[in-house]
């Protein structure tokens, strides 16, 4: 391909052990392995992610495109760490004949990572088209109906407090100011290590019953992370120094201490807002973690609070998820309806016949949209209103109908508890999409599986 050198696709000269176990792991993985070789289309669109710059000299041979996406989806299906996925590919000749790895030549774990997170969300969604065409291909799914329901996942971070957010400014900062320090002795960084106090007020903030202790505590806490974000901006400022002589270490440590000053900034500012001035601070403009900034607030009714994305799914009568929109916000049920049936129609070429949801979706807008798209029977159950209920309720099909919608519920409880779907791992915008996409893709694979077995 112009531009770039690319990664090999797959490995032809293939030799594998003679064993074969008839295990029931062993079979399904068998299953999935011939569900995948199917249509290996995908492998092109995945191969772009892997491109090294034209001319460069790097680029040893590596794992091939189909060993990088086989692997991924052992990780998810079997819940592995990167360790663990090492360990296993050694010891597993099951697990090494669906990875098209030969015995003696498992990846180290940080090969394993650093090929698996190359993979873009662009990729494993150009995978997951091509599993739901042979899904629909081998008869397992016909996309005649089909269920909506919405679900968070949850990022990777801890309950954020304004105490506990400030106090990982401060000790990551100083731990960052404390590398360039070692690495540059010839810079002069006015600098002292606020961490322990740092650490003594945020015990305070969370032990202390007095509200004038703890905010006495939040007082100095914020004087504290104010005077280490002046350390921080003197140490940017000479790092650019070293920068501009062309030193791609000062760089990085710029980029990172940068990033984090940033964050501290609006920490300290709804800090100030909330607990000094009174204010009640909109989700919207509240940041939740430094290390995961993307992450959204999402109220989940009265029940509990979500630090996370929510994921729209749309599931067929085989239970497979035909389609999944991972966006940002804490968005309505309602202004997406319309655009989970497009989604379907224009990437999947599955035109159903029957759609259910739940209530949060249900208007007489987007009963409307649906009819007007062919849809032959609309129902929204739960907490809709009457009007919106008689639209629907014209026939035994009402009851047929909310039954299947309560099928997705198990559908999303199975992809969150064995799937990884609770919690995303990965770090970043980029990743929490692929991770997900990845959760899908083995939930689905595994469900084709079972049903070709």
């Amino acid at each position: 391909m112009q531009g770039g050198k690319m990664r090999e696709i797959c490995d032809t000269q293939l030799r594998f052990e003679f064993y074969r176990s008839n295990s029931k792991m062993s079979k399904k993985l068998e299953k999935i392995s011939e569900i995948l070789q199917k249509d290996i289309s995908f492998l092109e669109k995945v191969a772009k992610d892997f491109k090294t710059p034209k001319g460069s000299p790097a680029g040893a041979k590596g794992m091939t495109i189909e060993q990088v996406v086989r692997v991924a989806i052992l990780k998810q299906f079997r819940q592995l760490g990167y360790q663990g996925l090492c360990d296993e590919l050694g010891d597993n000749i099951s697990y090494r004949r669906f990875a098209k790895i030969h015995e003696g030549e498992a990846p180290g774990r940080m090969t394993l990572s650093d090929n698996i997170k190359r993979i873009s969300p662009e990729g494993w969604e150009e995978i997951h088209k091509v599993i739901v065409k042979t899904a629909k291909v081998l008869g397992v799914e016909k996309g005649k109906r089909v269920r909506v329901d919405s679900t968070s996942v949850e990022s990777n971070i801890h309950y954020p407090t304004d105490g506990e957010l400030l106090w990982d400014c401060v000790r990551v900062i100083d731990r960052i100011i404390e590398g360039v320090i070692g690495e540059y002795p010839d810079m002069e960084i006015e600098y002292h290590n606020h961490t322990k106090r740092a650490k003594k007020r945020r015990y305070r903030i969370v032990n202390t019953s007095s509200k004038e202790k703890r905010e006495e505590a939040y007082k100095d806490l914020l004087k504290v992370s104010m005077v280490t974000g002046e350390y921080g901006e003197s140490c940017v400022e000479q790092l650019e120094e070293r920068v501009r002589q062309g030193d791609i270490e000062a760089r990085v440590y710029k980029d990172e201490l940068s990033g984090y000053l940033e964050s501290l900034k609006s920490i300290i500012n709804q800090t100030e807002r909330r607990v000094l001035k009174g204010e009640k601070v909109e989700a919207k403009d509240k940041l939740v973690s430094i290390f995961e900034t993307h992450s959204d607030i999402l109220a989940k009714g009265k029940r509990k609070v979500v630090f996370g994305h929510k994921i729209l799914l749309s599931g067929g009568e085989s239970n497979l998820i035909l389609d999944c929109m991972v966006e940002r916000g804490n968005w309505s049920d309602a202004e997406y309806f319309g655009k989970g049936i497009d989604r379907l129609k224009e990437r999947y070429d599955i035109h159903p016949e029957e759609i259910t949801t739940d209530g949060g979706f249900a208007s007489k807008v987007n009963y409307d949209y649906a009819v007007g798209k062919g849809i032959k029977k609309v129902l929204f159950t739960k907490k809709c209103s009457s009007k919106i209920v008689e639209l629907v309720k014209t026939s035994r099909a009402y009851k047929r109908l909310k039954k299947f919608r309560a099928g997705i519920e198990g559908c999303i409880s199975a992809a969150k508890r064995a799937y990884g779907l609770s919690r995303c791992t990965w770090k970043g915008w980029r990743s929490f999409q692929s991770y997900v996409w990845l959760g899908v893709i083995s939930f689905n694979l595994s469900i084709m599986a079972n049903a070709l077995l």
